[in-house]
């Protein structure tokens, strides 16, 4: 049940991050900064157990979240991109574990494999 809640909250905070920086033109650094902020207070507010873990996972999902709109052409593509995040978490949760660049290698780790499934599946071709 834990990794389910995980996985909602990454393409929650994925998709929030998308809309408040390409939708709401925002800027990609203040949305996931906003998504990032109200994460880290809320979720450990209303998830007492595990909610350093959803905030951790909101604000990984919050860098994916930051990709330009030319490479994630809507909601649902983030939404994917998003998924993608949470797996990527959870598969990684207990990996290196208090070093630096885990969250954002893991964002940009599911930004390019999404970039690459459109290049072989899709056929855009960039």
């Amino acid at each position: 049940m834990e990794e389910v809640i995980i996985l909602i909250i990454s393409i929650a905070a994925g998709m929030a991050t998308y809309i408040v920086s390409n939708i709401l033109k925002r800027g990609a650094v203040i949305a996931s900064a906003i998504i990032t902020l109200v994460s880290g207070l809320m979720l450990p507010y209303f998830f007492p157990l595990m909610g350093g873990v959803l905030a951790t996972a909101a604000a990984c999902s919050s860098y994916a979240g930051m990709i330009s709109v030319e490479n994630a052409l809507n909601l649902l593509e983030m939404a994917v991109i998003s998924l993608m995040t949470g797996i990527l978490f959870i598969a990684a949760r207990s990996a290196y574990a208090g070093i630096g660049g885990r969250l954002g290698t893991i964002a940009a780790i599911s930004c390019f494999a999404w970039l690459g499934f459109k290049k072989v599946f899709v056929g855009i071709d960039e």
